[in-house]
């Protein structure tokens, strides 16, 4: 009773200590209510031993050529197998293998461009001052997201993404993540299909859109995939859309 009730009195403490150092105490409940408290800590005083700092890297990005990989049958996120939607991915794999025409203005030449708002974790897509998408989404929980204003320079139809810790409980192997933005090194927006849990932070700092959206932004954005191709690197002929992230 006496060790249950100290062990108690120091998670208070520690709360109460992530409370004043600053840290969004939203996040903290979160953590806490989810079971995995000690490894948010580890990640917050960079104990961790994770050197994952973004979803992929980026020399991983820049020799991808997005394709699906039929091979692959097994998911695995934070630690544990999850139910891997292989045949409803390759379904839609098979739907998409056309150009994918996307842009970086719109029909009257405004602009193109998207805003993630971390505070709010939502994705808005803006035609100029127009906005034409509203989502939730799940920005970077063990590893931050950054901020700036940037450009996509890589789109990948499939992407593998390997990361984590196995020994927190953040380990991850995501084979065939769907539509992927590359916006700065290996940061990206793309679909998530291992958790529905928009609106919160979930990631090692890329942008988790759920599906339906992610492929609406992924055909509306620029650069365009051309017919026959899963990926495409942003050039001076067919630019990237600004991404904005707050």
């Amino acid at each position: 009773m006496i060790l249950v009730m100290l062990h108690r009195l120091l998670t208070v403490i520690l709360l109460f200590i992530l409370i004043l150092a600053g840290l969004n105490i939203k996040l903290v409940k979160e953590a806490y209510h989810s079971g995995n408290l000690k490894a948010f800590v580890a990640y917050k005083i960079g104990i961790d031993g994770d050197t994952t700092t973004s979803c992929c890297n980026q020399s991983t990005v820049e020799k991808s050529v997005g394709e699906f990989d039929e091979n692959a049958n097994i998911a695995t996120f934070e630690s544990e197998i999850i139910d891997y939607p292989k045949t409803s991915l390759a379904t839609y794999k098979n739907n998409q293998d056309t150009a994918v025409l996307g842009t970086t203005t719109a029909a009257d030449g405004t602009e193109k461009w998207i805003e993630v708002d971390l505070a709010t974790q939502t994705l808005r897509a803006w035609e100029g001052n127009k906005q034409v998408m509203e989502f939730p989404i799940s920005s970077g929980k063990w590893a931050p997201t950054p901020k700036g204003d940037f450009r996509i320079w890589y789109k990948t139809r499939f992407q593998s993404m390997i990361g984590g810790n196995k020994a927190w409980g953040t380990y991850y192997n995501l084979p065939n993540v769907p539509n992927n933005m590359f916006f700065y090194q290996g940061y990206g927006l793309h679909g998530a299909y291992w958790h529905n849990n928009f609106g919160h932070p979930m990631s090692h700092g890329c942008v988790n859109e759920p599906l339906a959206n992610a492929a609406a932004i992924f055909a509306w954005a620029g650069p365009n995939v051309p017919a026959g191709q899963n990926a495409v690197r942003a050039s001076a002929d067919n630019p990237g859309t600004r991404v904005y992230v707050h």
